[in-house]
């Protein structure tokens, strides 16, 4: 069996990779946004269409997370079947610091569409980046909360390996098959 610690890195490495291909993809919608709507030398976030995209962006992003841990504490949840605590524990810490590493991925790739178009250079816009830190912190609680829960009650009736403890029922002998004929 794996130790307690590779399960912990897949749940952090599975937010880091999340965080990217959800930034890449704030990332790409943002700019065909922009390209569409936005006449050049203009604030992007001024234009009402590119601004509600953003929001959209930033609200995926943090409705993810929940989604996220639930999934790891599912898969761990059956991967350590009647390890209520550790796969509990292992979820829970993860997906709470795996958190901050799609966030942080997550907003890089977002904000660098918006600074490589001047958004940011001027102040003003839909939001101040500086309170996504506040919201970070107030949603990583129940994410992880959210991953414990979840593992802990999949491990607890996961069956895993206990299925492979049930005898597979008896093979009818011959003369048994000639009895149930007649």
């Amino acid at each position: 069996m794996r130790r307690l610690f590779t399960y912990a890195l897949a749940v952090v490495g599975t937010f880091g990779v999340l965080g990217v291909g959800l930034g890449l993809a704030g990332n790409f919608t943002l700019s065909f946004f922009i390209e569409q709507f936005v006449d050049p030398g203009t604030n992007p976030l001024d234009v009402t269409q590119v601004a509600l995209m953003f929001l959209v962006v930033i609200v995926i992003i943090y409705s993810t997370g929940p989604i996220a841990s639930v999934v790891a504490g599912v898969v761990i949840g059956q991967v350590l079947p009647d390890r209520e605590g550790a796969a509990s524990v292992v979820v829970g810490i993860s997906a709470f610091l795996g958190f901050y590493l799609f966030v942080a991925l997550s907003l890089f790739f977002t904000f660098s569409v918006l600074s490589e178009y001047g958004a940011l250079s001027g102040g003003g816009g839909p939001l101040d980046p500086a309170g996504l830190v506040t919201l970070t912190v107030q949603v990583s609680l129940p994410v992880g909360l959210v991953g414990l829960v979840s593992a802990y009650i999949t491990s607890r009736v996961s069956e895993g390996e206990k299925a492979a403890a049930v005898p597979a029922p008896e093979e009818p002998t011959e003369t048994e098959n000639d009895e149930s004929i007649q």
